[in-house]
């Protein structure tokens, strides 16, 4: 049996098993097996080629980031034309610069579907891209993704695109902060700790992860490997908080400061009065972040004109956070919290 031969019997064996059953843990094994076999058997051809990129297409999105990485990259080594809007459209709305890089990643790839206005919503992304921060080898990582997608380019493409290739990244550290949201109401923790206690059922866990990501938690918190670094990593906070914990620690986060995590209020002999975290010591200069969604909002302080210097009262984490939020996703918001990242937790069971 040739090659092709053996790919048609892979793919007609893998068209028998219903998408439409199969768990989110299933179908994530049948996109990689798609995967494998394309690797290893090479492409199909034209006419099984057009009916993969249909059956792909209507699964994209899938409402599950690591599905739509992966079902994204199936439609991109098919060459797919309807992966460029779909994609980029991922890309814009992903709550985290992880899941984002995933995307960016996925698209570099593709030569076709691009409209000159997605080639440069994608282009323009590496340009905000160069102010996130990574590892030793993130920004070689980056750099590496657009290398590959730039080579995807005609040279009437990379002319029409080069001041968005060219242009400078931010000199500051950017995060992937959520865009603004409508004022809901300026919510009390007795309005939700009853509903909490009883509602953490049948909730939507992507959805939660969007109102994680809408109330910026992930600007400043680690969770689940995704997410900033500034303030702690939220991923086990079910081992040390309840519902009302929680709740209480996100609508009044001045009522209990960490040791580890405290500002302090500055006063010094020029009237001048600072409240943040000290973030750099060197010698007699200080470095004092104030606000944790910006990290590079810092001021600089002579530390010998210092007069007095206290714990604050007032905590880092800004207050506010749930007021664009809906009741409901309030709850998602919590129990995605609660989950450690587990989507198959009973909270997300059906009802």
């Amino acid at each position: 049996m040739t090659q092709p031969e053996l790919l048609a019997a892979v793919l007609k064996s893998l068209d028998r098993i219903d998408w439409g059953e199969l768990s989110t843990s299933q179908k994530l094994d049948l996109a990689r097996v798609y995967q494998v076999a394309f690797n290893r058997l090479g492409p199909p051809d034209v006419p099984t080629q057009g009916r993969l990129i249909n059956k792909f297409d209507q699964l994209l999105p899938a409402g599950n980031a690591f599905l739509n990485a992966e079902i994204g990259q199936l439609l991109v080594y098919l060459q797919g034309a309807s992966a460029a809007p779909k994609l980029v459209a991922l890309l814009e709305n992903a709550p985290t610069q992880e899941e984002q890089i995933e995307y960016a990643r996925t698209l570099r790839m593709l030569k076709a579907g691009w409209t000159p206005q997605l080639r440069e919503q994608y282009f323009r992304w590496f340009v905000k891209a160069a102010g996130y921060r990574g590892g030793a080898s993130f920004a070689l990582f980056v750099q590496n993704i657009k290398k590959d997608a730039l080579a995807t380019l005609t040279p009437a493409e990379f002319a029409a695109l080069k001041p968005i290739i060219d242009a400078q990244p931010p000199t500051t550290i950017t995060q992937a902060v959520a865009p603004p949201r409508p004022f809901v109401k300026e919510w009390k923790l007795d309005e939700l700790v009853d509903k909490a206690a009883t509602g953490l059922k049948g909730r939507d866990f992507e959805r939660g992860k969007a109102m994680f990501a809408a109330a910026n938690c992930f600007s400043c918190h680690r969770y689940d490997n995704q997410g900033g670094a500034l303030g702690p990593d939220l991923t086990s906070v079910a081992g040390r908080f309840s519902s009302r914990d929680l709740l209480e620690s996100i609508i009044d986060p001045g009522k209990v400061i960490s040791d580890q995590y405290a500002a302090v209020t500055i006063l010094t002999e020029d009237g001048v009065s600072v409240t943040g975290r000290i973030v750099n010591l060197n010698g007699d200069t200080m470095k004092i972040s104030t606000n944790m969604l910006n990290p590079d909002e810092q001021v600089t302080i002579d530390r010998r004109k210092i007069e007095e210097m206290f714990p604050s009262k007032t905590s880092m984490m800004p207050n506010g956070l749930l007021n664009t939020l809906k009741e409901d996703e309030i709850l998602d918001l919590v129990a995605y919290a609660l989950s450690r990242g587990d989507r198959t937790h009973a909270m997300f069971a059906p009802q």
